[in-house]
């Protein structure tokens, strides 16, 4: 994410969103200060601006300010995140519900195929980088299929700490494999119309990824 080039003063929005994304990619670190002059200066604002970014994030979960000490990416302890986690597994159980629900269109058909190919291809790769990115644009995916507004939004919030945390680099090739059987299984059943077997296989792969955290080392956690 480079500074803007125009004329135009850059929304709070896009700049919230430009930090987002480097959250998301791991360009922020978990427990990283945010210098409010730098970034005005990046993005050719002023600092109130930033400011007005700065509190958003904190009300979405993205950021902590610590007084006396300025704002953090956020960090999570291991209970915050399972306790997220038991919520994900409700809503990404009923995504995968509504999804299968839907009559699918070929368009649609094809995305989801498409991301199954490219999980598939990452996993015989050994790439958990690429197989992490993909990991969440395939849930994105079933969540927007299903078109439940309030469970996506509820969803973006409690999926949030996994995004560098998840499948972290010592992530195993059988591990690896073992989620991406489960991604196999929830495709199948939300391609063939089965609404209780996509539920319940999204629901014991989330399930899963509960355990693994419970796995990691402590490092990971505040």
């Amino acid at each position: 994410m480079s500074a803007t080039t125009t004329s135009e003063p850059v929304s709070a929005m896009a700049i919230a969103q430009g930090i987002k994304t480097r959250i998301h990619r791991g360009g922020y670190a978990p427990g990283q200060r945010l210098i409010e002059v730098d970034l005005a200066e990046e993005f050719s604002v002023g600092r109130g601006r930033i400011r007005e970014v700065f509190k958003t994030l904190v009300g979405e979960g993205y950021l902590e300010f610590i007084a006396n000490r300025g704002v953090y990416v956020r960090r999570f302890t291991r209970g915050e995140i399972l306790d997220m986690g038991r919520v994900r597994e409700v809503l990404e159980g009923l995504s995968a519900r509504l999804a299968a629900e839907m009559e699918l269109g070929p368009d649609q058909r094809d995305l989801l195929r498409a991301h199954q190919g490219r999980l598939d291809d990452a996993e015989a790769a050994n790439d958990v980088d690429r197989y992490n990115t993909e990991n969440f644009e395939y849930h994105a995916t079933i969540c927007r299929i299903a078109g439940n507004r309030h469970v996506e939004e509820s969803l973006s919030r409690v999926r949030l700490p996994l995004y560098r945390l998840q499948l972290p680099r010592s992530f195993s090739n059988d591990s690896m494999a073992s989620s991406n059987r489960d991604h196999q299984v929830i495709t199948s059943c939300i391609l063939a119309g089965k609404p209780d077997a996509a539920e319940a296989a999204m629901r014991a792969h989330v399930r899963a990824g509960n355990q693994h955290v419970l796995r990691l080392a402590e490092e990971h956690f505040r």
